[in-house]
C-alpha cells in the first residue's frame, strides 16, 4: 500500500480575504503563492515550519447550495470536542487564549484526562470548528 501524506485542507467561503486574514492574524498562517483562477478567488496558506501541508481557502460557488458548516448554525464551542474541527498546538497556550478573548471570540476550554494538556475550542468567522492545545507532554513528563 502507498504511504500517504497530508497535502492540504480546503475551506470554502464567501469571503476569501476575510477568512484568510483570520487564519493569518489569529493562527499565524502565512500566504504562499496560489494559482490564479478565472471566475473565483483563492488564498493558499501555510503554517511556518510545515511546508508540506497547506490550507486552501476557496471562494464558494454561488450556484452551489450552501450547506451549514459542521459547527455553524446554533452550535456552541463547548460542543466542538465531539464535532468536526481542525486542531493545532501552540507553545504559549495562555497567551493564545488571551488573544482570542481580547478579540471577543467565544471559547470553551477544557483539560485532557492527563491533567496537563489544555484545549481551547472556538469557531472561525465561517463557523468552522477549531481547537488549539497546549504542547503535548513528553512520555516521561510527570
Amino acid at each position: 500500500m502507498a504511504t500517504l501524506q497530508l497535502n492540504h485542507i480546503a475551506r470554502e467561503t464567501a469571503d476569501v480575504r476575510g477568512l484568510a486574514a483570520f487564519y493569518e492574524e489569529v493562527l499565524g498562517f502565512e500566504r504562499v503563492p496560489a494559482p490564479t483562477y478565472s471566475g473565483f478567488q483563492v488564498a493558499w496558506l501555510r503554517l511556518p515550519g510545515t511546508p508540506d501541508v497547506a490550507l486552501h481557502i476557496i471562494e464558494r460557488d454561488p450556484a452551489t447550495a450552501v450547506s451549514a458548516s459542521p459547527g455553524a448554525v446554533g452550535a456552541r464551542p463547548d460542543q466542538l470536542p465531539r464535532r468536526h474541527h481542525l486542531a493545532f498546538s501552540v507553545a504559549d497556550y495562555d497567551g493564545f487564549v488571551t488573544v482570542l478573548r481580547t478579540r471577543g471570540t467565544d471559547v470553551f476550554e477544557k483539560t485532557q484526562p492527563d491533567g496537563r494538556t489544555r484545549q481551547v475550542f472556538f469557531f472561525d468567522p465561517d463557523g468552522n470548528g477549531l481547537e488549539v492545545t497546549s504542547p503535548s507532554p513528553s512520555p516521561g513528563d510527570k
